[in-house]
């Protein structure tokens, strides 16, 4: 008769605090609440539970702690043409979504990402959310002034944390790019090699980060050749041509998003006009294709992977109930290639 074997004993949260040498309470800060906790220590108990192979009884864990352990991102795409006509924002996304699925992953947490059904609203799916007890904390992005979104999850008191600002009287559980600054730093590259004359192209909307990048080219360029605001692509291309018929034509076009940039650089390169050299180009947010151009292109860098990692952390946070703290910018860093 063949013995049956022993079931393996199952790693436990004590077995990884031993080799750690931290306290069992240390060791689920690091699992539930890392920003409670020394980066030294995070390091020291991850490499104990790497070792070790422990892995987390979520099950156990949601119905001890009467949490899901699982965050919501809504995302409101607004038809099935979405992608086709937004495939930069779709990347941003995919980009945002990549990075916090793996912040949430190293803390035992998952992402649920939903969409509203045709003719319901965001908020109508955080109400479902909340309801249903399927998230711990909502993710909001592309926030506005009086948001009423953000005026909801306030009300109802549930957590949440936005990329983008929060309005006055809520917490600030906020991580935004820090658009202004980081639009500054463009115009300092393109003053220190010379280039005066600048036209910025803008985005034609109420967006925040569209007025935070325009302040920052204006610190920079206080006397601009000139700046227009676009509504759609093909009126970047109209009047970058127009503009480069005139006698003092700008030595440079600022764009505040590299689809102007590449447009602008098409109908230069159309003319004969060597981008880079004879007139410099820039844009805003590094998608995929600004550095597969055959002049590849010069712009800022949204690090999606570590503005995911913030948003995660403050989401664990604000599920926490730890004390309001500042909302967190961050910077875009300044990608210098061959168009400027």
């Amino acid at each position: 008769m063949v013995e049956r074997k022993k079931p393996m004993r199952r790693t436990t949260v004590a077995d990884v605090a031993q080799r750690a040498g931290v306290s069992a309470m240390t060791v689920s800060n690091v699992l539930n609440a890392p920003h409670r906790v020394s980066e030294q220590t995070v390091r020291t108990v991850r490499a104990a539970i790497d070792e070790l192979g422990y892995t987390p009884n979520h099950a156990a864990r949601a119905l001890s702690s009467g949490r899901s352990q699982v965050i919501g991102l809504p995302l409101y795409l607004e038809d099935d043409n979405f992608a086709d006509q937004n495939p930069g924002l779709v990347g941003f996304l995919h980009g945002l979504l990549g990075g916090l699925v793996k912040a949430a992953a190293v803390a035992g947490y998952g992402v649920h990402v939903t969409t509203p059904t045709e003719g319901a609203t965001e908020i109508a799916v955080y109400e479902k959310l909340i309801a249903a007890r399927q998230v711990d904390a909502i993710v909001v992005i592309e926030t506005m002034p009086h948001d009423p979104r953000l005026e909801f999850l306030s009300n109802r008191g549930f957590p949440f944390v936005a990329f983008g600002r929060t309005g006055h009287g809520q917490r600030q559980c906020w991580v935004d790019v820090d658009n202004v600054a980081s639009m500054a730093a463009i115009g300092r590259h393109l003053r220190s090699t010379g280039r005066q004359r600048a036209a910025y192209l803008a985005t034609g909307s109420s967006l925040p980060w569209v007025h935070q990048r325009q302040e920052g080219f204006l610190q920079e360029f206080t006397s601009p050749h000139s700046i227009q605001s676009f509504d759609d692509l093909s009126a970047v291309g109209d009047y970058v041509l127009a503009a480069l018929d005139r006698a003092d034509h700008p030595d440079v076009f600022v764009a505040d998003n590299d689809a102007f940039a590449v447009v602008a650089m098409r109908a230069l390169q159309r003319r004969g006009v060597k981008v880079g050299q004879d007139v410099a180009v820039t844009g805003f947010n590094d998608f995929p294709f600004a550095s597969m151009l055959d002049t590849p292109l010069t712009t800022a860098r949204i690090p999606l992977r570590d503005i995911a990692a913030c948003l995660f952390d403050r989401a664990l946070r604000e599920i926490s109930g730890d004390p309001d703290q500042p909302g967190q910018l961050v910077i875009a860093p300044l990608v210098v290639r061959s168009s400027a």
